[in-house]
Protein backbone atom coordinates (compact mmCIF):
# COMPACT_ATOMS: atom_id res chain seq x y z
CA UNK A 1 0.00 0.00 0.00
CA UNK A 2 2.99 2.30 0.56
CA UNK A 3 4.42 1.44 -2.86
CA UNK A 4 2.96 4.57 -4.46
CA UNK A 5 4.80 6.76 -1.95
CA UNK A 6 8.03 4.81 -2.39
CA UNK A 7 7.69 5.44 -6.13
CA UNK A 8 7.31 9.22 -5.77
CA UNK A 9 10.17 9.21 -3.25
CA UNK A 10 12.64 7.93 -5.87
CA UNK A 11 13.36 11.35 -7.47
CA UNK A 12 13.94 12.89 -4.03
CA UNK A 13 16.21 10.00 -3.06
CA UNK A 14 18.16 10.39 -6.30
CA UNK A 15 18.54 14.14 -5.76
CA UNK A 16 19.89 13.58 -2.26
CA UNK A 17 22.37 10.93 -3.36
CA UNK A 18 23.69 12.97 -6.27
CA UNK A 19 23.93 16.34 -4.50
CA UNK A 20 27.45 17.22 -3.32
CA UNK A 21 26.97 20.60 -1.62
CA UNK A 22 25.75 21.63 1.83
CA UNK A 23 22.15 20.82 2.77
CA UNK A 24 19.80 22.60 5.18
CA UNK A 25 17.23 20.46 6.99
CA UNK A 26 14.20 22.20 8.51
CA UNK A 27 11.74 20.36 10.76
CA UNK A 28 8.77 21.15 12.96
CA UNK A 29 8.90 21.08 16.75
CA UNK A 30 6.26 18.49 17.69
CA UNK A 31 6.75 14.72 18.09
CA UNK A 32 6.09 14.07 14.41
CA UNK A 33 8.41 16.83 13.23
CA UNK A 34 11.18 15.83 15.64
CA UNK A 35 10.86 12.19 14.58
CA UNK A 36 10.91 13.16 10.89
CA UNK A 37 13.97 15.34 11.53
CA UNK A 38 15.74 12.46 13.26
CA UNK A 39 15.01 10.17 10.30
CA UNK A 40 16.32 12.73 7.80
CA UNK A 41 19.33 13.46 10.03
CA UNK A 42 20.38 9.80 10.18
CA UNK A 43 19.69 9.32 6.45
CA UNK A 44 21.94 12.27 5.55
CA UNK A 45 24.64 11.06 7.96
CA UNK A 46 24.65 7.66 6.28
CA UNK A 47 24.97 9.36 2.90
CA UNK A 48 27.97 11.22 4.35
CA UNK A 49 26.41 14.57 3.44
CA UNK A 50 27.36 17.95 4.83
CA UNK A 51 24.27 19.46 6.45
CA UNK A 52 22.90 21.69 9.17
CA UNK A 53 19.47 21.44 10.73
CA UNK A 54 17.00 23.57 12.62
CA UNK A 55 13.60 22.94 14.15
CA UNK A 56 11.00 25.69 14.03
CA UNK A 57 7.72 26.18 15.82
CA UNK A 58 6.05 27.74 12.78
CA UNK A 59 7.29 28.60 9.31
CA UNK A 60 6.48 32.26 8.80
CA UNK A 61 7.16 34.28 5.68
CA UNK A 62 10.16 35.94 7.30
CA UNK A 63 11.63 32.49 8.09
CA UNK A 64 11.33 31.49 4.44
CA UNK A 65 12.99 34.75 3.38
CA UNK A 66 15.82 34.08 5.86
CA UNK A 67 16.30 30.51 4.64
CA UNK A 68 16.34 31.75 1.05
CA UNK A 69 19.29 34.03 1.91
CA UNK A 70 21.37 31.31 3.60
CA UNK A 71 24.23 29.46 1.94
CA UNK A 72 22.80 25.97 1.39
CA UNK A 73 21.50 25.26 -2.11
CA UNK A 74 19.44 22.18 -1.21
CA UNK A 75 16.67 22.64 1.36
CA UNK A 76 14.81 19.71 2.92
CA UNK A 77 11.58 20.51 4.79
CA UNK A 78 10.01 17.78 6.96
CA UNK A 79 6.59 18.01 8.66
CA UNK A 80 6.45 21.58 7.47
CA UNK A 81 6.43 23.29 4.10
CA UNK A 82 3.33 21.94 2.38
CA UNK A 83 1.09 24.55 3.95
CA UNK A 84 3.65 27.23 3.13
CA UNK A 85 4.50 25.93 -0.36
CA UNK A 86 3.15 29.03 -2.10
CA UNK A 87 5.53 31.18 -0.04
CA UNK A 88 8.39 28.75 -0.71
CA UNK A 89 7.59 29.06 -4.41
CA UNK A 90 7.55 32.87 -4.22
CA UNK A 91 10.63 33.48 -2.07
CA UNK A 92 12.86 30.52 -2.92
CA UNK A 93 11.96 28.72 -6.13
CA UNK A 94 11.18 31.78 -8.23
CA UNK A 95 13.97 34.01 -6.93
CA UNK A 96 16.93 31.68 -6.24
CA UNK A 97 18.49 28.66 -7.85
CA UNK A 98 17.99 26.55 -4.74
CA UNK A 99 16.47 23.08 -4.91
CA UNK A 100 13.76 22.09 -2.43
CA UNK A 101 12.45 18.77 -1.13
CA UNK A 102 9.30 18.80 1.01
CA UNK A 103 8.31 15.66 2.94
CA UNK A 104 5.08 16.55 4.70
CA UNK A 105 1.53 15.34 5.34
CA UNK A 106 -0.34 18.58 5.93
CA UNK A 107 -2.81 19.94 3.39
CA UNK A 108 -0.66 21.47 0.61
CA UNK A 109 -1.15 25.07 -0.48
CA UNK A 110 -0.01 24.22 -4.02
CA UNK A 111 -2.12 21.97 -6.20
CA UNK A 112 -0.44 18.79 -7.42
CA UNK A 113 -0.01 20.17 -10.96
CA UNK A 114 1.54 23.38 -9.64
CA UNK A 115 4.15 21.42 -7.65
CA UNK A 116 4.96 19.18 -10.60
CA UNK A 117 5.48 22.23 -12.79
CA UNK A 118 8.33 23.52 -10.60
CA UNK A 119 11.59 21.91 -11.74
CA UNK A 120 13.52 22.57 -8.54
CA UNK A 121 10.74 21.32 -6.22
CA UNK A 122 10.10 17.71 -5.22
CA UNK A 123 6.97 17.74 -3.08
CA UNK A 124 6.15 14.48 -1.31
CA UNK A 125 2.65 14.68 0.18
CA UNK A 126 0.08 11.89 0.65
CA UNK A 127 -2.79 14.18 -0.37
CA UNK A 128 -1.42 14.21 -3.92
CA UNK A 129 -1.87 10.42 -4.01
CA UNK A 130 -5.35 10.33 -2.53
CA UNK A 131 -4.31 9.46 1.04
CA UNK A 132 -5.58 11.35 4.09
CA UNK A 133 -2.53 12.96 5.65
CA UNK A 134 -4.48 13.58 8.85
CA UNK A 135 -5.00 9.90 9.62
CA UNK A 136 -3.24 7.61 7.15
CA UNK A 137 0.40 8.67 7.53
CA UNK A 138 2.48 11.29 9.32
CA UNK A 139 5.44 13.31 8.11
CA UNK A 140 7.74 10.92 9.96
CA UNK A 141 6.18 8.09 7.93
CA UNK A 142 6.66 10.00 4.69
CA UNK A 143 10.28 10.78 5.58
CA UNK A 144 10.92 7.16 6.57
CA UNK A 145 9.74 6.04 3.13
CA UNK A 146 12.07 8.62 1.59
CA UNK A 147 14.95 7.19 3.64
CA UNK A 148 13.98 3.68 2.53
CA UNK A 149 14.03 4.82 -1.10
CA UNK A 150 17.57 6.11 -0.45
CA UNK A 151 18.73 2.81 1.07
CA UNK A 152 17.20 -0.31 2.59
CA UNK A 153 19.80 0.10 5.34
CA UNK A 154 17.46 2.74 6.78
CA UNK A 155 14.71 0.27 7.69
CA UNK A 156 15.69 0.55 11.38
CA UNK A 157 14.32 4.12 11.29
CA UNK A 158 10.76 2.77 11.05
CA UNK A 159 10.43 3.06 14.84
CA UNK A 160 10.73 6.83 14.51
CA UNK A 161 7.95 6.81 11.89
CA UNK A 162 5.57 5.14 14.33
CA UNK A 163 6.60 7.49 17.16
CA UNK A 164 5.74 10.43 14.91
CA UNK A 165 2.38 8.95 13.91
CA UNK A 166 1.55 8.28 17.56
CA UNK A 167 2.47 11.83 18.52
CA UNK A 168 0.17 13.13 15.78
CA UNK A 169 -2.74 11.11 17.23
CA UNK A 170 -2.97 8.89 14.16
CA UNK A 171 -4.00 5.81 16.08
CA UNK A 172 -7.68 5.03 16.52
CA UNK A 173 -8.64 3.11 19.64
CA UNK A 174 -5.01 2.16 20.09
CA UNK A 175 -4.50 0.85 16.56
CA UNK A 176 -2.63 2.24 13.58
CA UNK A 177 -4.72 2.67 10.45
CA UNK A 178 -4.13 3.39 6.76
CA UNK A 179 -0.53 3.50 5.61
CA UNK A 180 0.63 3.59 9.24
CA UNK A 181 -0.82 0.09 9.63
CA UNK A 182 1.49 -1.12 6.86
CA UNK A 183 4.44 0.53 8.60
CA UNK A 184 3.48 -1.02 11.94
CA UNK A 185 3.27 -4.48 10.36
CA UNK A 186 6.70 -3.99 8.79
CA UNK A 187 8.16 -2.89 12.14
CA UNK A 188 6.68 -5.91 13.94
CA UNK A 189 7.78 -8.33 11.23
CA UNK A 190 11.36 -7.05 11.50
CA UNK A 191 11.30 -7.08 15.34
CA UNK A 192 11.77 -3.34 15.73
CA UNK A 193 8.49 -3.13 17.65
CA UNK A 194 6.60 -5.66 19.74
CA UNK A 195 2.80 -5.76 19.80
CA UNK A 196 0.53 -7.41 22.34
CA UNK A 197 -2.80 -6.68 23.97
CA UNK A 198 -2.83 -5.28 27.47
CA UNK A 199 -4.05 -2.55 29.78
CA UNK A 200 -3.46 0.71 27.97
CA UNK A 201 -2.75 2.89 30.99
CA UNK A 202 -0.62 6.01 31.27
CA UNK A 203 2.90 5.34 32.54
CA UNK A 204 3.04 1.62 31.69
CA UNK A 205 6.84 1.71 31.62
CA UNK A 206 7.76 4.69 33.81
CA UNK A 207 5.16 5.07 36.55
CA UNK A 208 4.55 2.77 39.49
CA UNK A 209 1.66 0.35 39.01
CA UNK A 210 -0.49 2.13 41.57
CA UNK A 211 0.19 5.53 39.93
CA UNK A 212 -0.87 4.20 36.51
CA UNK A 213 -4.12 2.96 38.04
CA UNK A 214 -4.87 6.12 40.05
CA UNK A 215 -4.20 8.30 36.98
CA UNK A 216 -6.86 6.37 35.04
CA UNK A 217 -9.87 8.67 34.92
CA UNK A 218 -11.46 7.83 31.55
CA UNK A 219 -13.21 5.58 32.34
CA UNK A 220 -13.51 6.43 36.03
CA UNK A 221 -12.52 3.56 38.35
CA UNK A 222 -14.55 3.96 41.54
CA UNK A 223 -12.29 3.99 44.59
CA UNK A 224 -9.15 3.84 42.44
CA UNK A 225 -9.10 6.90 40.17
CA UNK A 226 -7.31 9.76 41.98
CA UNK A 227 -6.97 7.46 45.02
CA UNK A 228 -3.50 6.00 45.50
CA UNK A 229 -4.40 3.92 48.55
CA UNK A 230 -7.35 2.46 46.65
CA UNK A 231 -5.05 1.66 43.72
CA UNK A 232 -2.58 -0.08 46.03
CA UNK A 233 -5.41 -2.12 47.55
CA UNK A 234 -6.56 -3.18 44.07
CA UNK A 235 -3.07 -4.44 43.23
CA UNK A 236 -2.73 -6.32 46.51
CA UNK A 237 -6.17 -7.89 46.16
CA UNK A 238 -5.00 -9.23 42.79
CA UNK A 239 -2.27 -11.17 44.59
CA UNK A 240 0.50 -9.03 43.11
CA UNK A 241 3.54 -7.49 44.74
CA UNK A 242 3.79 -3.70 44.61
CA UNK A 243 7.60 -3.84 44.87
CA UNK A 244 10.39 -5.92 43.41
CA UNK A 245 13.83 -5.73 45.09
CA UNK A 246 12.71 -2.60 46.88
CA UNK A 247 11.60 -0.73 43.74
CA UNK A 248 8.01 -0.03 42.78
CA UNK A 249 6.91 -2.16 39.86
CA UNK A 250 5.42 -0.73 36.71
CA UNK A 251 2.62 -2.23 34.65
CA UNK A 252 5.23 -3.23 32.06
CA UNK A 253 7.09 -5.19 34.76
CA UNK A 254 4.17 -7.59 35.17
CA UNK A 255 4.31 -10.94 33.45
CA UNK A 256 1.39 -11.67 31.07
CA UNK A 257 -0.04 -13.99 33.74
CA UNK A 258 0.17 -11.28 36.41
CA UNK A 259 -1.49 -8.74 34.14
CA UNK A 260 -4.30 -11.24 33.53
CA UNK A 261 -4.76 -11.53 37.30
CA UNK A 262 -5.07 -7.75 37.61
CA UNK A 263 -7.55 -7.63 34.73
CA UNK A 264 -9.63 -10.42 36.28
CA UNK A 265 -9.76 -8.57 39.63
CA UNK A 266 -10.84 -5.36 37.88
CA UNK A 267 -13.60 -7.25 36.06
CA UNK A 268 -14.83 -8.70 39.38
CA UNK A 269 -14.92 -5.14 40.77
CA UNK A 270 -17.22 -4.17 37.89
CA UNK A 271 -14.73 -1.87 36.15
CA UNK A 272 -15.23 -1.35 32.38
CA UNK A 273 -11.96 -3.09 31.54
CA UNK A 274 -12.88 -3.50 27.86
CA UNK A 275 -12.37 0.27 27.47
CA UNK A 276 -8.81 -0.04 28.80
CA UNK A 277 -7.64 -2.98 26.69
CA UNK A 278 -5.72 -2.09 23.56
CA UNK A 279 -2.85 -3.28 21.43
CA UNK A 280 0.32 -2.16 23.19
CA UNK A 281 3.30 -1.31 21.02
CA UNK A 282 6.67 -1.57 22.75
CA UNK A 283 9.82 -0.09 21.24
CA UNK A 284 13.19 -1.79 21.25
CA UNK A 285 14.31 0.43 24.14
CA UNK A 286 11.53 -0.95 26.37
CA UNK A 287 9.28 2.11 26.30
CA UNK A 288 5.64 1.88 25.27
CA UNK A 289 5.30 3.92 22.08
CA UNK A 290 2.60 6.24 23.45
CA UNK A 291 4.68 7.28 26.41
CA UNK A 292 7.87 7.69 24.40
CA UNK A 293 6.12 9.87 21.83
CA UNK A 294 4.90 12.04 24.72
CA UNK A 295 8.51 12.51 25.84
CA UNK A 296 9.64 13.44 22.33
CA UNK A 297 6.71 15.85 22.06
CA UNK A 298 7.66 17.31 25.45
CA UNK A 299 11.08 18.31 24.09
CA UNK A 300 9.37 20.66 21.67
CA UNK A 301 6.91 21.94 24.26
CA UNK A 302 9.81 22.74 26.57
CA UNK A 303 11.58 24.65 23.81
CA UNK A 304 14.29 21.98 23.49
CA UNK A 305 13.37 20.10 20.30
CA UNK A 306 16.98 19.18 19.46
CA UNK A 307 17.08 17.16 22.67
CA UNK A 308 14.29 15.07 21.15
CA UNK A 309 16.49 14.39 18.12
CA UNK A 310 19.34 13.44 20.46
CA UNK A 311 17.14 11.06 22.43
CA UNK A 312 16.05 9.32 19.25
CA UNK A 313 19.41 9.14 17.50
CA UNK A 314 21.44 8.20 20.59
CA UNK A 315 18.71 6.26 22.45
CA UNK A 316 19.55 8.53 25.39
CA UNK A 317 17.12 7.20 27.99
CA UNK A 318 18.68 9.21 30.83
CA UNK A 319 17.89 12.39 28.94
CA UNK A 320 14.42 11.03 28.16
CA UNK A 321 13.76 10.55 31.87
CA UNK A 322 15.01 14.07 32.68
CA UNK A 323 12.71 15.54 30.03
CA UNK A 324 9.80 13.48 31.38
CA UNK A 325 10.33 14.81 34.92
CA UNK A 326 10.73 18.40 33.73
CA UNK A 327 7.62 18.15 31.58
CA UNK A 328 5.69 16.68 34.50
CA UNK A 329 6.62 19.63 36.69
CA UNK A 330 5.49 22.11 34.03
CA UNK A 331 2.20 20.28 33.57
CA UNK A 332 1.66 20.19 37.33
CA UNK A 333 2.26 23.93 37.49
CA UNK A 334 -0.25 24.57 34.68
CA UNK A 335 -2.83 22.32 36.33
CA UNK A 336 -2.23 24.19 39.57
CA UNK A 337 -3.35 27.36 37.80
CA UNK A 338 -6.62 25.61 36.88
CA UNK A 339 -7.17 24.40 40.45
CA UNK A 340 -6.37 27.82 41.92
CA UNK A 341 -8.90 29.51 39.65
CA UNK A 342 -11.78 27.04 39.99
CA UNK A 343 -13.99 29.72 41.51
CA UNK A 344 -12.88 32.52 39.19
CA UNK A 345 -15.55 32.79 36.49
CA UNK A 346 -13.32 35.06 34.42
CA UNK A 347 -10.80 32.25 34.02
CA UNK A 348 -12.46 28.84 34.41
CA UNK A 349 -16.13 28.62 33.53
CA UNK A 350 -18.72 26.47 31.85
CA UNK A 351 -21.64 27.19 29.53
CA UNK A 352 -22.38 24.80 26.69
CA UNK A 353 -18.61 24.39 26.57
CA UNK A 354 -15.99 24.36 29.30
CA UNK A 355 -13.44 27.16 29.03
CA UNK A 356 -9.91 27.43 30.42
CA UNK A 357 -8.54 30.92 29.83
CA UNK A 358 -4.83 30.45 30.37
CA UNK A 359 -4.09 34.12 29.65
CA UNK A 360 -0.30 34.47 29.95
CA UNK A 361 -0.14 32.04 32.90
CA UNK A 362 -0.29 28.82 30.83
CA UNK A 363 2.10 28.63 27.90
CA UNK A 364 0.57 28.10 24.48
CA UNK A 365 2.79 25.00 24.28
CA UNK A 366 0.97 23.47 27.27
CA UNK A 367 -2.63 24.58 26.84
CA UNK A 368 -3.49 21.52 24.72
CA UNK A 369 -2.21 19.07 27.32
CA UNK A 370 -3.99 20.92 30.13
CA UNK A 371 -7.23 20.87 28.12
CA UNK A 372 -6.97 17.12 27.56
CA UNK A 373 -6.21 16.33 31.20
CA UNK A 374 -8.92 18.66 32.51
CA UNK A 375 -11.49 17.01 30.26
CA UNK A 376 -10.46 13.48 31.25
CA UNK A 377 -10.46 14.14 35.01
CA UNK A 378 -14.09 15.23 35.03
CA UNK A 379 -13.54 18.91 35.86
CA UNK A 380 -16.25 19.90 33.35
CA UNK A 381 -19.63 18.37 32.52
CA UNK A 382 -19.66 20.02 29.10
CA UNK A 383 -19.27 17.85 25.96
CA UNK A 384 -16.56 20.17 24.60
CA UNK A 385 -13.71 21.81 26.49
CA UNK A 386 -11.49 24.51 25.04
CA UNK A 387 -8.31 26.05 26.38
CA UNK A 388 -6.93 29.34 25.15
CA UNK A 389 -3.58 30.99 25.83
CA UNK A 390 -1.54 33.91 24.59
CA UNK A 391 0.84 33.11 21.75
CA UNK A 392 3.30 35.03 19.63
CA UNK A 393 2.58 37.87 17.21
CA UNK A 394 -0.63 39.08 18.94
CA UNK A 395 -2.22 35.66 18.49
CA UNK A 396 -4.13 33.32 20.78
CA UNK A 397 -3.62 29.56 20.73
CA UNK A 398 -6.86 27.53 20.97
CA UNK A 399 -6.98 23.85 21.84
CA UNK A 400 -10.29 21.99 22.04
CA UNK A 401 -11.46 18.47 22.85
CA UNK A 402 -14.83 16.72 22.55
CA UNK A 403 -16.22 13.72 24.39
CA UNK A 404 -16.52 10.39 22.56
CA UNK A 405 -20.28 10.48 23.18
CA UNK A 406 -20.95 13.71 21.27
CA UNK A 407 -18.60 12.67 18.46
CA UNK A 408 -20.49 9.41 18.09
CA UNK A 409 -23.64 11.50 17.65
CA UNK A 410 -22.07 13.20 14.64
CA UNK A 411 -20.08 16.16 15.97
CA UNK A 412 -16.96 17.06 13.97
CA UNK A 413 -15.01 19.50 16.11
CA UNK A 414 -12.38 20.07 13.42
CA UNK A 415 -14.99 21.28 10.93
CA UNK A 416 -16.58 23.59 13.51
CA UNK A 417 -13.24 25.11 14.50
CA UNK A 418 -12.36 25.58 10.83
CA UNK A 419 -15.64 27.39 10.13
CA UNK A 420 -15.17 29.74 13.08
CA UNK A 421 -11.59 30.49 12.01
CA UNK A 422 -12.87 31.67 8.63
CA UNK A 423 -15.15 34.13 10.43
CA UNK A 424 -12.48 35.52 12.78
CA UNK A 425 -9.57 35.56 10.32
CA UNK A 426 -7.78 32.73 12.10
CA UNK A 427 -6.20 29.44 11.06
CA UNK A 428 -7.28 26.09 12.39
CA UNK A 429 -9.02 22.78 12.11
CA UNK A 430 -8.30 19.22 13.16
CA UNK A 431 -10.09 15.97 13.80
CA UNK A 432 -13.64 15.16 14.91
CA UNK A 433 -12.58 14.74 18.54
CA UNK A 434 -9.73 17.27 18.80
CA UNK A 435 -8.95 20.54 17.05
CA UNK A 436 -6.88 23.67 17.43
CA UNK A 437 -6.50 27.18 16.06
CA UNK A 438 -4.47 30.37 16.02
CA UNK A 439 -6.66 33.48 16.11
CA UNK A 440 -6.12 37.25 16.46
CA UNK A 441 -5.91 38.21 20.12
CA UNK A 442 -8.79 40.69 19.84
CA UNK A 443 -11.08 37.90 18.57
CA UNK A 444 -10.76 35.78 21.72
CA UNK A 445 -14.21 36.41 23.19
CA UNK A 446 -15.89 36.26 19.78
CA UNK A 447 -14.31 32.85 19.19
CA UNK A 448 -15.46 31.52 22.57
CA UNK A 449 -19.00 32.81 21.99
CA UNK A 450 -19.21 31.30 18.50
CA UNK A 451 -17.94 27.90 19.62
CA UNK A 452 -20.37 27.89 22.54
CA UNK A 453 -23.24 28.78 20.19
CA UNK A 454 -22.34 26.10 17.64
CA UNK A 455 -22.08 23.40 20.33
CA UNK A 456 -25.45 24.48 21.70
CA UNK A 457 -26.90 24.00 18.20
CA UNK A 458 -25.34 20.52 17.98
CA UNK A 459 -26.88 19.51 21.30
CA UNK A 460 -30.44 20.59 20.45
Amino acid sequence: MVDDILEVAKPAAQRLKEYNGSIRLIGQYDADGISATAIAHRMLERLDKEFEYEIVKQLYEEDIERIADEDQDLLVFVDIGSGQSELIKEHILETTGKKVIISDHHEPALESGESEGLENLIHMNPHYLGHDGGEAISAAGMTYLLSKAVSKDNTDLIQFALIGATGDVQKQEGEFIGLNKDLAEEAIENSYVEKRQGLDLYGRTTKSLQKSLMYTTDPHLEGVSNNESGAIQLVKSSGLNIRDNGDFRTLADLTPEEEKKLIHTMIKRGFPVQHLLNDIYTLGNGYEIDEFSTIINACGRLGEPKKGVKILLENDLNLAEKISRKYGRRISSALGYVDKNRGNKDVIYEKDIGVIDGKDEISDDFIGTVTTITMSNGHFDAPVVMGIAEAEKDKMKVSSRATKEIVEKGLNLGEIIGEICEEVNGEGGGHNIAAGAKIPREKKQAFINMLDSKIEEEMT
